[in-house]
C-alpha cells in the first residue's frame, strides 16, 4: 500500500471518528415523562414543555407516558419506564429525587352551607365534599382529621368530580367543600363554581395545625396563601391564610446524568414565560425551600443536576467534555505514532524491494556484458522486460516508490544500453572472424 494511500486512509478515519464525536455530542437527550390524562393541569404544561423543546431544537427531548393517576406515575419512574414524572408530595417514587415544584395545592375549606364551620375540629357530623375525591386526597383529608382530633367515622366525605361541580353541589348538598387544586389555572376557574357567592364570596378556612402535621410529614408544606389568590373577587381569601400544602413536582430517576437532569431544570426554568401563555399555571414552577433556604437540606432532596443549576454550579461545555477532549488528544498523538511506525516500515519495505531489483538489473548487466552470443543477448533482454513489467506491478501495489522506481527504470535503461553495445561488438567480431570463429 503507498504511504500516500495510508495518510489519506488515516485522514479519512480521523475525520469520522471526529463527526462521529461531533454528532453524538450534540444529539439531543431523548427522555420520557410520565403524566396524568391530558385533562390535568400538569399534563397540560408537560406538554407546552415538550412542544417548546422540540420547536427550539433542544438538547432534550421529551415523550409523555400517560398514566391514570399519580401512584401511576411515581410507580413507572420507579420500574425504570419513565425517565422523569409528575408526582405529588405525599406519593414520592422511592428511586427519584426533585427537579421543580410545579404547583402548590393548598389544603383549604370552603364554607358553602349553613352550618357554623370555622376550624377543622369543627367538622365532626358535617358533610364534606373533596374536589377529585381520588385515594389521596381523601387520605390528606384524614390526616388533617387525625391532627384534629376528629375521628373519620364523624364525618361524611363527598367524592366531587371536577366537572359540572354546581350540579353536583345542587343534588347533594355539602356544609364544606375541600378544593384540593393548584391556585392557577384551569383549576382556579373550576374553584369559582364553589368560592363565588354573592359580594362578600365564600368563607374559607385553612389548617391551624399546618406547621405540627407538616414536622410529622414533610412532604407537606406550610404555605402561606394571599389575599384573592383563590378567587379575585370577591376577594378569597379576604387576608392571608395559613394552611397545609402539598406540591405537584416534576421528579428525575436517581441514576439520571446530572447534566442531563440540569439542562431539563434549565430549560424548564428558562421556558417558563413562553409556556405560560398556553398553560397560566407554568407562572408557578419554583426551586423547594427549606425553612433555610437551603434546597438540598430538604425532606424531598433536589436531584444533583438540579441543585447544580440552581445554585449556578452547572458545568461548562468544556467541563463537561474536557476529559475526552483530553483522551482524545492522547488517542490522536498516539493514532499519529501508530500512522508514522507503519509509513516507516512500508517506506523500507519499498527500498528493500527496489534493492532487490536493482541487484537483479546489475547481474543481467553484468551477463549482457560477457554474453558470448545472439541468443544469450536475447535471454538476458527478456529478463530485463519481465522484470520491468514486474517492477511496474510492484509500484501499482505499493510495494515499490516512485522514486525507487525511477532508479530502478535508469538501471534498466543501462541494461539495454550494455545489450546494444554488446550486440554491436558480436557483430563486428562476427564479420571479422566469420561465423565459426565468433561462436568458438
Amino acid at each position: 500500500m503507498r504511504p500516500t494511500s495510508v495518510i489519506a486512509i488515516v485522514g479519512f478515519v480521523l475525520l469520522g471518528l471526529l463527526a462521529v464525536a461531533l454528532a453524538v455530542m450534540q444529539m439531543p437527550a431523548r427522555l420520557r415523562v410520565a403524566v396524568g390524562p391530558e385533562e390535568f393541569d400538569h399534563a397540560r404544561l408537560m406538554a407546552a414543555f415538550a412542544r417548546k423543546l422540540n420547536a427550539d431544537h433542544a438538547p432534550v427531548r421529551l415523550t409523555l407516558i400517560r398514566k391514570p393517576d399519580f401512584a401511576a406515575q411515581a410507580a413507572a419512574v420507579d420500574s425504570g419506564e419513565a425517565d422523569l414524572a409528575v408526582v405529588r408530595s405525599d406519593l414520592m417514587p422511592r428511586h427519584a429525587l426533585t427537579v421543580a415544584v410545579l404547583h402548590e395545592l393548598p389544603v383549604v375549606f370552603a364554607v358553602t352551607g349553613n352550618a357554623r364551620v370555622r376550624d377543622v375540629a369543627d367538622l365532626a357530623g358535617k358533610r364534606v365534599g373533596v374536589l377529585r375525591g381520588s385515594a389521596e386526597n381523601l387520605a390528606l383529608l384524614d390526616t388533617v382529621l387525625k391532627q384534629a382530633g376528629v375521628e373519620r367515622e364523624r364525618v361524611e366525605r363527598l367524592p366531587l368530580g371536577p366537572e359540572h361541580l354546581a350540579a353536583q353541589l345542587a343534588e347533594h348538598p355539602v356544609d364544606v367543600v375541600m378544593p384540593i387544586s393548584p391556585m392557577l389555572g384551569a383549576a382556579r376557574d373550576r374553584n369559582e363554581q364553589v368560592l363565588h357567592k354573592g359580594a362578600r364570596g365564600v368563607p374559607v378556612f385553612g389548617v391551624s395545625e399546618a406547621e405540627a402535621i407538616a414536622r410529622r410529614d414533610p412532604s407537606l408544606a406550610v404555605i402561606e396563601v394571599p389575599r384573592g389568590a383563590l378567587l379575585s373577587w370577591p376577594p378569597v381569601p379576604r387576608e392571608p391564610l395559613t394552611t397545609l400544602a402539598v406540591t405537584h413536582r416534576l421528579v428525575a430517576r436517581t441514576e439520571l446524568s446530572s447534566q442531563v437532569v440540569a439542562d431539563v431544570t434549565r430549560l424548564l426554568f428558562t421556558s417558563r414565560v413562553a409556556m405560560a401563555d398556553d398553560v397560566p399555571s407554568a407562572k408557578a414552577i419554583h426551586a423547594p425551600q427549606t425553612d433555610t433556604g437551603e434546597a438540598l437540606g430538604a425532606a424531598l432532596p433536589l436531584h444533583p443536576g438540579a441543585a447544580a443549576y440552581l445554585s449556578g454550579d452547572q458545568q461548562t461545555f468544556f467541563d463537561r467534555y474536557g476529559d475526552l477532549f483530553y483522551i482524545g488528544g492522547m488517542l490522536v498523538t498516539t493514532l499519529f505514532s501508530g500512522v508514522g511506525a507503519l509509513l516507516s516500515f512500508l517506506l523500507a519495505r519499498q527500498r528493500r524491494n527496489a534493492a532487490q531489483f536493482t541487484r537483479q538489473l546489475l547481474d543481467l548487466l553484468a551477463r549482457a556484458r560477457r554474453a558470448p552470443n545472439q541468443a544469450e543477448l536475447e535471454a538476458v533482454e527478456k529478463d530485463a522486460d519481465e522484470l520491468l513489467a514486474l517492477a511496474f506491478r510492484r509500484v501499482s501495489s505499493g510495494a515499490i516508490g516512485s522514486e525507487q522506481f525511477d532508479t530502478f527504470a535508469t538501471v534498466n535503461d543501462s541494461v539495454h544500453q550494455a545489450i546494444a553495445r554488446r550486440a554491436r561488438q558480436l557483430q563486428h567480431q562476427v564479420a571479422a572472424t566469420g561465423p565459426e570463429r565468433a561462436d568458438s
